[in-house]
This record gives structure tokens, C-alpha cells and sequence, in this order.
């Protein structure tokens, strides 16, 4: 990875992390059982997963010069994604509501949206600051 690669990777995944931390607060106030800590936690991981695997998928494709393997790859990764994620939901839907809340997962796999509006805040800070 080249070196604005790296820095915006962190920046998203900075950003993943902030608005975890403040679903956290929130939820110290809103609901505070171990079970809303657990899925957000889990939210949070699979959001990190999905962006990762969302940066490598257009590594490579850029990386690539054929048309048809990019449109086929990234439509075959992103259905991929999605179907894990929805996998993974309805499991914890199904066994594990007790340990994990499906509403705070939910609201955890998010943090990819936030992470990624919150790139821009996060870059100004980082760059203001250098």
C-alpha cells in the first residue's frame, strides 16, 4: 500500500472506532446491559471486516485491466459481503440475542457509514495538528 493508502485506511478505521466509543456512551445511558456492549463490539468488528475487505476488492481491481473481471469481482464481493453479514445477523437473531443484542449489532456494522463521513473531519484534524 502506498502511503495515502495507509493513512486513509486509518482514518476510516480511526472513525469506526469514534463512533463506536460513542454508541458505547450512549448506550451507558440509553441501555446499559452487557449484551448492547457485546453487539456493538461485534458490529464493530464486522463493520472493520467489511471495510477491509471493500479496500482490498478495489485494490485489486484497480490493479487490474480487464473490464469484466472488475464488474464481476466487485458485484461478487459485495454480494458476499452481505450475505455473511446477514448470515451472521440472523445466527445471533436465532442462538444468540441473549449474549449479543441484534438492534446494537445492527447499529455497530454501521460504524462503516460513520467511519467513512467521519474520514474527512478526521484527515483535517490529523493534517492541522502536522
Amino acid at each position: 500500500m502506498i502511503k495515502e493508502d495507509k493513512a486513509l485506511t486509518l482514518e476510516i478505521v480511526a472513525g469506526i472506532g469514534i463512533f463506536t466509543g460513542v454508541a458505547m456512551v450512549l448506550a451507558l445511558f440509553i441501555s446499559p446491559r452487557p449484551a448492547v456492549f457485546a453487539g456493538l463490539i461485534l458490529g464493530m468488528v464486522m463493520s472493520l471486516a467489511m471495510f477491509l475487505s471493500m479496500a482490498a476488492v478495489l485494490k485489486l481491481c484497480l490493479k487490474t485491466q480487464s473490464k469484466k473481471f472488475t464488474a464481476v469481482f466487485s458485484v461478487t464481493s459485495s454480494m458476499t459481503r452481505y450475505m455473511i453479514m446477514f448470515a451472521v445477523l440472523l445466527v445471533v437473531i436465532k442462538r444468540y440475542s441473549d449474549l449479543f443484542d441484534p438492534i446494537a449489532l445492527v447499529v455497530g456494522i454501521f460504524g462503516v457509514k460513520a467511519g467513512a463521513f467521519l474520514q474527512p473531519v478526521i484527515h483535517r484534524m490529523i493534517n492541522r495538528k502536522k
